[in-house]
C-alpha cells in the first residue's frame, strides 16, 4: 500500500482496501465497532497536516464528501465524527491518515450483526472508554466495502 511501508501490517489488505486515489488510500478500519467505519490513509510518508501540499488537502476533502455521501446512503448514521491522532507510532511511524467514524444513537444491524451504537449513558464517557475492539470477521468486512462502494 504505501511505499514507505508504515501499514505493511495492516492484514487483509485485498478486503479492506476500499479505493486507492492520486494522494491518498480509502480503507475500512479493521475495527469495525461502529459500522462503516474507515481510514484514509495518505500515500506519501508525511508526520503532520502543516506538510500536505494544497493539492493533497483538496483531495482529501473529495474524498471525505465522497465517503461522507456513501455511508450516508449505505448507512444512514446520525453523525459523523473525524480525528486525525497519530496515536500508536509504533504501528505506522506517525504516517498520516485519518479516522472516519460514523456513529449512530440507535441499533444498528448489518449483515445480521448489532454494531456499537451511542446511548445516553455512552454519550458522557470517552471514545476510548466506549469502543469496542472488535474485529469482525473479513466476510462480513467485503459486505460492508461491497455496500460503500455501491455509493461511492
Amino acid at each position: 500500500m504505501c511505499p514507505c511501508g508504515c501499514f505493511d501490517l495492516f492484514t487483509d489488505q485485498e478486503v479492506d482496501f476500499i479505493k486507492e486515489f492520486k494522494y491518498w488510500f480509502l480503507a475500512l478500519n479493521w475495527q469495525q465497532g461502529f459500522l462503516g467505519r474507515c481510514l484514509l490513509i495518505l500515500k506519501a510518508h508525511k508526520t503532520d497536516e502543516s506538510e500536505l501540499t494544497d493539492e493533497e488537502v483538496l483531495e482529501k476533502h473529495k474524498i471525505y464528501c465522497l465517503w461522507r455521501k456513501s455511508v450516508t446512503e449505505s448507512f444512514n448514521p446520525d453523525k459523523i465524527n473525524q480525528a486525525q491522532l497519530s496515536n500508536e507510532e509504533h504501528i505506522h511511524k506517525g504516517h498520516l491518515h485519518w479516522h472516519f467514524v460514523p456513529r449512530y444513537r440507535r441499533p444498528i444491524t448489518f449483515a445480521g450483526i448489532a454494531f456499537q451504537h451511542d446511548t445516553p449513558e455512552t454519550q458522557k464517557v470517552s471514545y476510548g472508554q466506549v469502543h469496542k475492539k472488535i474485529v469482525h470477521p473479513a466476510e462480513i468486512r467485503q459486505k460492508i466495502k461491497e455496500r460503500l462502494l455501491k455509493h461511492l
